[in-house]
């Protein structure tokens, strides 16, 4: 999730290693969690990565904006929307709409809606196409023809809290992170460091779980919202 250099214009973006060849900016889709209702409606949390994009130039927010065009729906003037084009088993989806969950860095967190297409029970590979307007150019999916198998992606019970889902995926992004940090040859030869990396861990965690529990009147939703942005940041201080 490490934000890319940033960038002034298109014509400053390189290829690594190759100087003076330019390479377009780009957008990584992943599917994070996918729910399946029993009227074939599906709901997706994506994870959107920019490829060479300052974080600046993710669309901001996905007020009036209905995934159809790079345009807001009461002002064909005003672009700074995604226009989503998505598929199963080849069949385009229907009733599509989004909302923007959150933007940190250059990576950009989606709620997706639509109607499938193909029967629920089924395999199903979807395709997604995402791109939005930069200028007087366009950011597109790096890779819209591949196919995700939704199969794989984990489940949630919650159409109301896709919160929860996308804590539980930073929470294994962040235990990665960890992992990788305490098998470092530092932490391995130094137990002194070590112990106080582990105990400066557990000191977070105790300070997250109490200050999302803090409001008054906490909601599951809410308290999933506040650790997802707690384990962000603190992926973040130990990357």
């Amino acid at each position: 999730m490490r934000a890319l250099a940033a960038v002034a214009g298109l014509a400053a973006l390189m290829i690594p290693g190759v100087a003076g060849a330019a390479e377009a900016p780009s957008l990584d889709v992943q599917v994070v969690a996918a729910r399946t209702g029993p009227e074939a409606d599906v709901v997706l949390v994506l994870m959107v990565t920019g490829n060479g994009l300052d974080p600046s130039a993710l669309p901001a927010d996905a007020d009036r904006c209905d995934g159809s065009g790079y345009a807001r729906t009461d002002d064909p003037q005003e672009t700074g929307c995604y226009r989503i084009a998505a598929s199963e088993n080849g069949k385009p989806v229907g009733k599509l709409s989004y909302d923007l969950m959150l933007n940190h860095g250059s990576t950009a967190y989606l709620l997706l809606s639509y109607r499938t297409p193909a029967d629920p029970k089924s395999a199903r590979a979807l395709r997604l196409d995402l791109s939005f307007k930069l200028w007087d150019d366009v950011v597109r999916s790096r890779a819209p023809e591949t196919a995700i198998d939704l199969a794989k992606a984990p489940g949630f019970d919650n159409p109301d809290n896709p919160w929860a889902p996308l804590h539980a995926f930073q929470d294994r992004r962040l235990n990665e992170v960890y992992d990788a940090l305490t098998a470092s040859p530092r932490l391995t030869t130094d137990a002194e460091a070590r112990r106080l990396l582990v105990q400066a861990e557990r000191d977070w965690i105790a300070l997250k779980d109490a200050d999302c529990k803090a409001p008054l009147e906490a909601t599951p939703a809410a308290e999933d919202w506040c650790r997802t942005l707690r384990t962000i940041d603190r992926i973040d201080q130990l990357e």
